[in-house]
């Protein structure tokens, strides 16, 4: 039987094979998406100083969510399952979308708990879909229209009981990426981008300790 815009067809199981055919298209987009995404996650590169203990704990308040995560295995490889759990953990606070998160902000985040002798780290923003940046954008919200919140590759964290200013100045000397300090906000922003830092200036006492590290 035919219609104006299409051919509609009786024939016994012409049904069941369009399922199966659009079953084993959709399963070879899923598995062409795993071998990109697991291509990129192993040609991460992550400086030798920078990799900490393998073991981050988390808190992300606007989900009530606590997780431990292991990320290394024994061999000292990533964990491609426990990535996958962190990126539902990073998800989107709005949409719930979960995306890839850069194993550099995770080793940056560790580092960070390693070296303020493993006090709980909040992430208060993670992932951010398109859509919530628009929201934010148009709500006068000072963020970027490409943000690295996008990409998976920035965090804002606050380490419990820890001057801000502390956390900065230690994420600055780590030399991995950039660092927000937002005045009255409590926490910090990291990310695996350029170098760079913005709403404050490095003393020279900081820059010092950064080369010293670098």
């Amino acid at each position: 039987m035919r219609s104006d815009n299409c051919i509609i067809s009786r024939r016994p199981g012409e049904k069941m094979l369009r399922f199966k055919l659009v079953t084993t298209f959709s399963t070879l987009i899923l598995m062409t998406s795993i071998s990109i995404s697991a291509a990129a996650f192993e040609e991460t590169t992550i400086p030798t100083e920078l990799r900490g203990d393998g073991e981050l704990t988390l808190f992300r308040p606007v989900k009530n969510e606590r997780s431990t995560f292991k990320y290394r295995n024994r061999e000292g490889d990533y964990d491609q399952k426990v990535f996958d759990d962190i990126a539902h953990f990073f998800r989107c606070r709005m949409t719930d979308e979960p995306h890839p998160i850069d194993p550099k902000l995770i080793e940056i985040i560790d580092a960070i708990e390693d070296h303020f002798a493993g006090r709980e780290i909040k992430v208060i923003s993670a992932y951010r879909s398109p859509t919530r940046n628009n929201a934010m954008r148009r709500k006068g919200r000072r963020v970027a229209k490409r943000s690295l919140h996008m990409d998976g590759m920035a965090a804002d964290i606050e380490v419990k009981g820890t001057p801000k200013k502390l956390v900065r100045n230690f994420a600055y000397k780590l030399k991995q990426g950039g660092i927000g300090y937002y005045g009255r906000r409590t926490f910090v922003h990291v990310d695996t981008g350029p170098l760079r830092t913005w709403g404050w200036k490095p003393t020279s006492t900081t820059r010092s300790a950064a080369m010293a590290n670098k």
